[in-house]
């Protein structure tokens, strides 16, 4: 359950960096793609390590390509 409130949490902290005013068009749609990565893992409930692994690869994966262009 702690996993959970901690994905939840990430979430947050990324749909409130969205909500703000602070990034630009092109980073807030990599922003958004990292949150739907996020939510999809979510609702899995089968997922394994391999699982969890490749979605944090490609939550990073899209928040490098957003935050370092």
């Amino acid at each position: 359950m702690q996993q959970i409130k901690e994905l939840n949490a990430v979430l947050a902290q990324l749909r409130a960096l969205v909500a703000g005013n602070n990034v630009e068009p092109g980073q807030k749609q990599e922003v958004e793609k990292a949150i739907e990565t996020l939510r999809r893992f979510r609702r899995k409930p089968d997922s394994t390590r391999a699982d969890m692994f490749r979605c944090v690869r490609e939550v990073a994966e899209n928040l490098l390509r957003a935050f370092l262009k």
